[in-house]
Order: structure tokens, then sequence, then C-alpha cells
């Protein structure tokens, strides 16, 4: 039978969302079968994020109702993921909560990991959520009100015995701040990193484009890597090691923008001479040799005009 995981936090707005949708791209591209569900009846979102809004038809409250919709709620992401999405219209508190957890089991069957983004804070859901799963991952961000509400949600946790967890810092700034991992876990009172996940743009920008797996498949695969492995294995790396995957990144990141904006000292373009069609021409600080003859021929224009 498959694995469910909770992907959990105290506060909104921290990236639950995005680490479920970037981890089931992690894991299905190392070849497991992995079905992401939305856990936030009511205010479901990551149908966005993958990019599949306009092919929901059913969802799991229809697929709990009545078993013979499940094939139908469920959505093909890519090969190994799939997708199950929360009713837009009813709540927690509006659907039969055991018919929910019955569907969720059965589909253990059939997928190697099942993970929920979980709504966020202290509710029905999340009561309902930790029920179902063995082990979650608390999102939260590097600053002092999530790192609260992340140390609140692992208490909830253990309230529910739950006490195999994984502490997943999304959106740690690349540049210009000194993180201090070991007094954010302190904050938490928590032992185990599952991964840094870095502040990128790219992040927003493919999120909003619903092509958010294209980028995992690109760029995030080596952050991501220490949370793959705690969840196919159950161990989480040590903390040094996970924070030098977040350096080698963040160096990596930073060496390409810097590749990118730094002038070619030569480049091609059109000749200003009848007998070549291409040319190199030097730049200098902006100034190309193209530059400097064509203001040396208007000068020698200007000169021959006032004689």
């Amino acid at each position: 039978m498959g694995e469910i995981i909770g992907v959990v936090s105290g506060k909104g707005g921290v990236g639950k969302t995005t680490i479920t949708a970037c981890l089931g791209a992690a894991l299905s591209h190392a070849g497991h079968r992995v079905l992401l569900c939305d856990g936030d009846f009511g205010l479901r979102d990551l149908d966005l994020v993958l990019g599949v809004a306009d092919e929901i038809i059913y969802d799991a409250l229809d697929a709990s109702e009545d078993k013979d919709y499940t094939d139908d709620a469920i959505v093909s992401i890519a090969e190994n993921l799939d997708f199950l999405p929360a009713s837009q219209s009813a709540r927690w508190e509006d659907i039969g909560r055991k018919k929910y957890k019955k569907l969720v089991r059965r589909l253990c069957d059939v997928y190697d990991y099942i993970l929920i983004d979980a709504p966020a804070g202290i509710g029905k859901g999340i009561e309902s959520i930790l029920d179902l799963v063995s082990r979650c991952i608390v999102v939260t961000h590097p600053l002092w009100v999530s790192l609260r509400n992340g140390a609140r949600m692992i208490q909830v946790c253990q309230e529910h015995n739950i006490r195999d967890y994984a502490i997943a810092f999304n959106a740690v700034p690349m540049e210009g701040e000194d993180i201090n991992l070991y007094d954010m876990l302190e904050v938490l009172r928590a032992e185990y990193v599952g991964a840094m996940i870095p502040y990128d743009e790219d992040v927003l920008t493919y999120t909003q484009d619903g092509h958010l797996l294209e980028l995992v498949s690109m760029d995030l695969t080596s952050v991501l890597a220490p949370l793959v492995d705690y969840v196919v294995t159950g161990d989480c790396w040590e903390d040094y090691d996970v924070q030098k995957q977040f350096d080698d990144y963040v160096a990596k990141k930073k060496a390409s923008k810097e590749q990118a904006s730094t002038p070619s000292l030569a480049t091609t373009g059109e000749s200003i001479f009848d007998d070549s069609s291409h040319v190199h021409y030097i730049n200098r600080g902006g100034w190309t040799t193209q530059r400097l003859l064509v203001q040396g021929k208007q000068s020698l224009w200007r000169r021959r005009k006032l004689n």
C-alpha cells in the first residue's frame, strides 16, 4: 500500500501548494507513482498551479459520495503523476469526512505516495487530514511570525500522535540575508530539516502560468533532493548537507545570472562596409567599433560640409 503524507503549515501563504506540486513532480521523475490531493475544500488552488483548472469536472467530494466517479475525478498531470481536486463550493464542515478518508485510503492501493495539500491553520480540515497521514512535511518561511505558527503546527501534529515530520523552509532569500538555520530550528523546537527552498521569482512566474512542473525538471531538482530522500527513505539529511545543497544552488543561480548579464567582448552585426556582410565588433563598456566608425564617418561628413 502507498503512504499518505500531509503537507501542512500553521500560516497561510507559506508555499504548501507550491511544495506539494514540486515534491510530487520530483518523486514522479524518480519513478514513483504519485497522487496529489488538494485538501483545502472551499479554497482549492492546486489545480491552478498544475495548470489544469479547465479540466476539472468532478472532484473529491463526488468521488467520496460515489466511488464510480473516482476515475473521472482524478486528472492525469504527467507520467506517474495524478491529481485529485477538492471541491470549490463545499467546506470541510459540509462534507462527509469519513467518506473522504475512505476514498483516500482506497487509493493507497494504486499509488506509491499520496501527498495532501492541507488547509492552513487549525480546524476540522487539518484534523481530518492528520487522522489520515502517517507523517507530515511542515512548511514555513524564515520569518518569525511563520516560525511561531510552524511551531504551533508541530504541536498539533504531536497531539495527533504524528511525531515523524520534517521542516521545509520555503522562500529562503538567496542574497542580502544571513539565515541562521539553527536559530530557526530552535524557535520551531524541531530537529529535522527536509529542505531549504530558495526564493526565486521564476517560481512565481511559472506558478502564475500554470507551468511550475517545468521549472522542477530544469532547476529545482537539486534543492528538492533532501525532501525526496526523506519521503522515500524516512531519513533526513544532516543539517549542514541541506544547507550546502542550498548554497550550491544559490551559487549556480548567481553565476548563471552574471553570465547572462555580462556583455560579450565580440558581437556580430551588420557591417557599414559594402564589401562585407558581417564583421566582428569589439565591445568595451558599450562602445563598439561599429559605433566609433559610424561616428567618425559622420564627423568627417560634417567637417566637409563646413568647408
